[in-house]
């Protein structure tokens, strides 16, 4: 198969066998395995597109202007970032709603929201084992607050959340990971079958986890990314959402879209040029 000339960085398993695809590690003949973080194993000016959907928010702050510019470099000139992470302006505008909702006029379902929605804020920064409160939260046996849960969180939760409910636990617990770990967790099996035989502390079981690749180290919201892509050096930058994209044939990709859902429909969706020459 012709590949396209189109990148899709820390692509965990979401992914098109038509473009070049690339994580820190590969689960796929179509998934190039390279340290991310060290910098893209591509060409200056190869590239006409690079895509990244929640992967920025992994990478410590101090080192987000160096994995932008790296998408710089391998883009051509006038090529087009497309960027996708949580964002922390929803989430917060989202809390703050349910909050005052609770005070003033209370009910199970509010309630209800109001904890999920902390979890959205913290959960993913705190948690110190796979998949933490939210994916227990997923895992309850009545949610009453289900479909505020999938507007939520899109085609993952809503897939998480029927196979809990056919019992099908093996698909669980890998959709589970997938859903919750945009970089791929090193060395997990050897670090599972030391914690069942109780041969590591539990810092060093927490330690390695928060430095695995799943937790969040940072949030950004439509002024932070952009003035992020404008100090790397790119410009034209513009908010899109799931659905839109200036990548020609965007939505026969099903990168951010699946099956009609949003595979993030309440994340941050924005794309910005590399300056022409």
């Amino acid at each position: 198969m012709e590949k396209l000339n189109y990148l899709n960085v820390g692509c965990g398993k979401k992914f098109n066998a038509k473009w070049v695809n690339v994580d820190m590690v590969s689960n796929s003949k179509d998934v190039i395995a390279a340290n991310l973080i060290k910098g893209f194993p591509f060409k200056d000016n190869q590239f006409d597109v690079v895509y990244h959907s929640q992967v920025l928010e992994h990478i410590p702050k101090n080192q987000a202007a160096s994995f932008i510019k790296e998408c710089y470099r391998v883009l051509k000139p006038g090529g087009l970032i497309r960027v996708v992470v949580p964002d922390l302006e929803n989430i917060v505008n989202e809390y703050s709603r349910l909050l005052k909702e609770n005070i003033e006029n209370p009910s199970e379902i509010a309630a209800a929201n109001y904890d999920w929605i902390l979890l959205e804020m913290y959960d993913q920064t705190v948690r110190n084992q796979n998949g933490g409160d939210m994916a227990a939260y997923l895992k309850s046996e009545k949610i009453v607050n289900e479909q505020y849960v999938y507007d939520r969180i899109g085609y993952v939760g809503k897939s998480i959340r029927t196979q809990y409910l056919n019992n099908d636990k093996t698909p669980l617990l890998h959709s589970i990971k997938k859903a919750f770990s945009s970089l791929n967790m090193f060395k997990y099996a050897v670090r599972l079958v030391m914690h069942k035989l109780k041969l590591q502390s539990q810092a060093t079981r927490v330690g390695q986890f928060r430095l695995g690749g799943e937790i969040h180290m940072w949030m950004y919201d439509r002024y932070s990314l952009s003035k992020l892509l404008l100090a790397c050096g790119f410009d034209d930058v513009s908010l899109k959402n799931p659905f839109e994209s200036d990548i020609p044939n965007w939505d026969s990709y099903e990168l951010d879209v699946k099956n009609g859902l949003a595979y993030d429909p309440t994340s941050l969706f924005m794309e910005a040029r590399k300056k022409a020459r």
